[in-house]
């Protein structure tokens, strides 16, 4: 996702600390730059704010930096390359998840760290690996953050992180475009979907690995390296991005009951439980339909095909994370278990935020009658 502005490089003198002022990490930061891959109409935040934001941040860290926007004629992923290619310590990327994964397909196989400033409307990359959402945050990530190796998928010759998918998210990633993200936000995606719920389902031949073709009818196919959607609902629990392995949901969901269904699974972290959907493990997967689905990659469109095919990529980036993030437990902490976790952390918390609502409108309510009741008694005293 690219959009028309000029390049603006920082120099080094712009951004050195005040004379004697201490510095974290200074000897880290001898000889170090920041290249900064700026989307300028990524999310909905004034991209100058943003850029002094992200410009200070680096600046108290003693770090020097180069912000290289993209333009139509150049995405980010050739600046990625480009920055690679001057020499570049680490290249951090302030964008939506599109722009991030242009980066992150310039850079694999290399050995050059990505650092994510999150800038989207969604950010759903930073939401599953814990990255935070705030700049000074994010920056410190990008300066002191843990490398992680990460999976991406492939399909052809284009990459993605989170998920793919064929049918029903197609279309809702087509419906909410540049233009319904300007007006709506975040909610573009959840009137997207609301307005497709009743599409009608597709017959799909899948095909996993080297097994025998599965054929159904489904709402959407889904191809899942992570697992986390819009909101925080956890659409495939099981999927993992450092597993090898694809996570491939079928959703087959025919009436407003079975959404509901799927949706209360979903809030209890058990989604890869509901009746209404099939997940499977892979390293390849091809999707066959019986007429051209629309498809989307990590919330970007991809046309409408017949058939979708994509592939893991083992450890295929480096990408900086905080400490203890959630993207960093080991195997004794599984993706279903950890949601299921997380769901039953959310709903003790809206339970308890509803039990002291009720406590507050009862007090409330009984202050308000001794009042009255005080009040009528009044005149009888005088």
């Amino acid at each position: 996702m690219t959009a028309t502005a000029t390049t603006t490089a920082a120099t080094a003198a712009s951004f050195e600390p005040a004379e004697g002022e201490p510095t974290a990490g200074e000897e880290k930061a001898e000889n170090k730059c920041v290249s900064v891959i700026f989307n300028p109409t990524s999310g909905k935040t004034d991209p100058e704010a943003r850029m002094r934001a992200i410009s200070e941040a680096l600046a108290r860290h003693g770090y020097t930096c180069q912000f290289i926007a993209t333009t139509k004629e150049q995405g980010a992923k050739a600046l990625a390359q480009q920055a690679v290619e001057d020499g570049a310590d680490l290249v951090a990327v302030s964008g939506g998840d599109g722009t991030v994964m242009e980066v992150l397909s310039a850079l694999v196989g290399t050995n050059v760290p990505v650092a994510v400033l999150p800038a989207g409307t969604g950010n759903l990359l930073s939401a599953n690996l814990g990255i935070p959402m705030t700049v000074p945050e994010a920056v410190g990530v990008a300066l002191s953050g843990s490398p992680y190796q990460l999976d991406l998928a492939r399909s052809g010759d284009r990459y993605f992180a989170i998920m793919g998918g064929m049918g029903l998210d197609g279309k809702v990633i087509e419906e909410a475009d540049r233009s319904a993200k300007d007006k709506l936000g975040v909610l573009a995606y959840f009137f997207a979907t609301a307005r497709n719920l009743g599409r009608a389902r597709a017959s799909v031949r899948i095909t996993l690995d080297d097994l025998p073709p599965l054929r159904r009818r489904a709402k959407s196919v889904v191809i899942a390296n992570m697992g986390k959607m819009t909101g925080g609902l956890e659409a495939i629990p099981t999927a993992s991005p450092t597993d090898g392995l694809l996570d491939i949901g079928i959703v087959k969901v025919r009436t407003p009951g079975q959404w509901l269904r799927l949706l209360g699974y979903g809030l209890l972290g058990r989604a890869h439980d509901a009746p209404d959907l099939e997940v499977y493990q892979a390293r390849r997967v091809r999707i066959v339909a019986s007429k051209p689905q629309p498809i989307q990659f990590d919330g970007e469109e991809g046309g409408h095909q017949h058939e979708l095919t994509a592939e893991i990529v083992p450890g295929a980036v480096l990408i900086l994370v905080p400490e203890g993030a959630p993207a960093t437990r080991d195997a004794n902490h599984p993706p279903a278990v950890v949601a299921r976790q997380t769901a039953n952390r959310r709903l003790l918390v809206s339970a308890g935020t509803l039990a002291l609502a009720c406590v507050a409108g009862i007090w409330l309510v009984r202050r308000r009658r001794k009042s009255k009741e005080a009040a009528s008694q009044f005149p009888s005293d005088l």
